[in-house]
């Protein structure tokens, strides 16, 4: 059975490791699969109807470690094993790494506790592999109008781990089409110019100023890539963007210093992906936090 956590104006769902997603590319630490503002859910899933299972595609809050840089896959061989932070051990195949293959997996060691009515405690440990080991662990804490995960990874293994983390944020307001409804802010003005990718294929998707709005309902995926390229602090660079849709607005803060931000979504999920690298050195610890807040617009 899941985790709810509540309170008079939020209702969050948090699934346990290997509950429902048993995929080898999303983290299985705790996934917030639901949230439910005064009764409005706001997350939504990666595929369409149709084509949803829930065993192997995104969902809600689900985070990933390495989707392009990839721990430890060039240090081991065809068939040997390598570790995806939060999702288990992979076996290595004869072609490059790729996100979105399944590859064969085999599990961590997954534990949770209730901390109280509002906080919950997700943990991993990994073992030994290659010179490989970690300690993982993501505290869900449930506020008045908000919740925070918190994240805190310990390299045990001699090598270092270096990799970053995002949340595909599947976002979808109370059942909503992404159209019109919809309209992502950011705190800077993103350049067009630096774009690393601008797939566009209905032509509604509008990028105006620091915001990204739809002149119609979409039909196919659609996605920004590198909306943070040549943007610094000063041009107000922060893990943070805020979407608006009919009468609420959810808005998700970071803190880090994002190393990239890109906006991916399709007919019925829009999400966008605020991406923390990092370097962990051996017998090193790090930790960040993520905040979402929910509000009535």
């Amino acid at each position: 059975m899941p985790i709810t956590l509540k309170n008079k104006q939020v209702r969050l769902v948090v699934e346990k490791a290997g509950e429902r997603y048993r995929g080898s590319r999303f983290d299985w630490n705790g996934l917030v699969s639901s949230v439910t503002f005064r009764g409005v859910e706001v997350l939504g899933q990666e595929k369409p109807f149709f084509q949803r299972n829930s065993r192997l595609f995104g969902r809600g809050l689900h985070n990933e470690f390495g989707i392009t840089h990839c721990i430890g896959y060039d240090d081991c061989a065809v068939g040997e094993w390598f570790p995806k932070i939060g999702t288990g051990w992979l076996k290595k195949t004869e072609q490059p790494y790729f996100f979105y293959n399944q590859y064969e997996l085999e599990k961590l060691d997954f534990s949770f506790e209730r901390e109280n009515e509002r906080s919950v405690r997700f943990s991993c440990s990994s073992g030994e592999r290659n010179g490989y080991s970690y300690s993982y662990d993501k505290t869900i804490t449930l506020e008045d109008s908000s919740f925070t995960v918190s994240y805190r990874l310990e390299n045990t293994g001699d090598k270092t781990l270096e990799t970053d983390e995002y949340v595909h944020n599947f976002l979808c307001v109370s059942g909503k089409r992404i159209g019109p409804e919809y309209r992502l802010q950011l705190p800077w003005t993103p350049d067009p110019a630096k774009l690393i990718e601008n797939n566009n294929p209905d032509g509604i998707m509008l990028l105006e100023g620091n915001s990204v709005r739809f002149s119609g309902t979409t039909e196919n995926q659609f996605y920004l890539g590198g909306l943070s390229e040549g943007i610094t602090e000063r041009d107000g660079l922060a893990a943070s963007w805020k979407l608006d849709c009919g009468p609420v607005s959810v808005v998700e803060t970071g803190s880090f210093k994002p190393s990239a931000v890109h906006l991916w979504g399709w007919k019925k999920v829009i999400s966008p992906e605020v991406f923390f690298r990092f370097r962990l050195e051996s017998g090193n610890i790090v930790t960040w936090e993520r905040t979402w807040t929910v509000s009535a617009i």
